[in-house]
């Protein structure tokens, strides 16, 4: 039997329920058969189309690509993800016309400025524009978009001279990471648009001068600012934000007065400090208060046994992440009273065989890296038969 295209098959379907509704249906288990399949095969909504629904070639193009599709309730598509994709098969034309698109992923795609002004008029809530060649002047269209609350540009090409442009849309997610011409005027720029909640500027020009801004995003829930050179003094600012809730400052300039800042702000369930080796272990030793910790990291940091004996209250932590640190066994009546752990990594500490026995009977533990570790033979094997559910991790 010959399979029928897409747009065929569904003017088949739909001549084939026109004329069951001026008829008396069938009554035999044929005809049936005949009308479902064809449901499920262009998995369509069963409603009447509206004004705005998608043109049916249109989706047909877009299937070929095979990308990643999501529709609203009303059928039409709402999500493409072209990720990787070609562009120029599929082109920004036939995006244009998709009357209630809300998401657009282009990541490591070929799109230019001039395709971005092609989508200017349509509702888009969010815009993935990572590891592109797009610069200040595709911000100038997406300034249009007044749908937008959502903006990723990592890797991209733009300046304070672009974001500057954005300054006036209701964001509640940036990303500028690994924007080189980025400072702290963008900063300031993005902290200054009252709905923001997600900043994520790693590796730019941020420093202590330019977090001065960020006391004005009242709403801000996220902080990510990877390497840039923010110390105590521009750690101070964070002070009054009440509603912060995850730190990601890894490889960052962050000290012991950073830490006495971060240790107060008591909604912080996640903090990466891997690679921050200004701080020293009685520094670290303040995270002990931050009680509402699941997530921590402190992977090449300067944390030790010290470090972790002021942790007794951090008993809510899930994944805890201690690579490359001066842990030794001393610490393990401390380790052993984090029992929601599901996530440990020990790689390259000082625990012996021991530890790990006693560690590896933690409750909830699902993963645990050993590598790099003097664990021997035996004690892995015993591991791996009275706990056939931990992921141990060697190598």
């Amino acid at each position: 039997m010959k399979i029928l295209s897409l747009p065929i098959l569904i003017l088949f379907t739909s001549a084939l329920v026109g004329l069951t509704s001026c008829q008396k249906p069938e009554s035999t288990p044929q005809a049936a058969k005949k009308v479902a399949p064809a449901s499920r095969e262009t998995n369509l909504p069963q409603h009447q189309p509206n004004k705005y629904a998608d043109d049916l070639s249109l989706v047909a193009q877009l299937g070929k690509l095979k990308p990643g599709i999501k529709r609203n309730a009303d059928g039409n598509l709402s999500q493409v993800d072209l990720t990787g994709f070609s562009l120029r098969p599929i082109n920004t034309d036939l995006l244009s016309k998709l009357k209630q698109i809300e998401v657009l992923k282009f990541r490591q795609t070929s799109i230019s400025d001039e395709d971005l002004e092609m989508l200017v008029h349509l509702p888009l809530r969010a815009i993935d524009l990572r590891n592109t060649n797009i610069t200040d002047v595709g911000l100038d269209h997406l300034s249009k978009v007044k749908t937008l609350t959502d903006i990723q540009l990592e890797k991209t090409m733009v300046t304070d001279t672009g974001i500057a442009k954005l300054a006036n849309l209701k964001i509640k997610s940036f990303n500028g990471n690994y924007c080189p011409s980025v400072s702290n005027h963008s900063f300031e720029v993005i902290c200054s648009i009252p709905t923001i909640e997600q900043i994520q500027m790693d590796y730019t020009k941020l420093d202590d001068e330019g977090m001065k801004a960020v006391s004005a995003a009242s709403n801000l829930k996220r902080l990510r600012i990877r390497g840039c050179d923010v110390t105590g003094k521009g750690l101070a600012h964070l002070a009054g934000l009440e509603k912060l809730e995850r730190l990601n400052l890894r490889d960052s300039s962050v000290d012991d007065a950073g830490l006495e800042v971060i240790s107060n702000k008591p909604d912080i369930n996640f903090l990466d400090l891997s690679e921050c080796r200004l701080a020293s272990p009685r520094g670290l030793a303040k995270i002990g208060k931050m009680t509402k910790l699941t997530w921590l990291s402190l992977w090449e940091s300067k944390a030790n046994d010290e470090t972790l004996a002021a942790f007794s209250n951090l008993t809510k932590l899930k994944t805890l992440d201690l690579k490359a640190t001066q842990i030794t066994d001393a610490s393990l009546p401390m380790l052993l009273k984090m029992t929601n752990l599901t996530e440990l990594n020990l790689t390259g500490t000082q625990l012996t065989d021991d530890s790990f026995r006693a560690l590896g009977k933690l409750p909830n533990l699902k993963k645990m890296n050993v590598a790099n570790t003097s664990i021997g033979y035996e004690v892995v094997d015993e591991l791996t038969e009275s706990r056939p559910g931990l992921e141990l991790i060697e190598y």
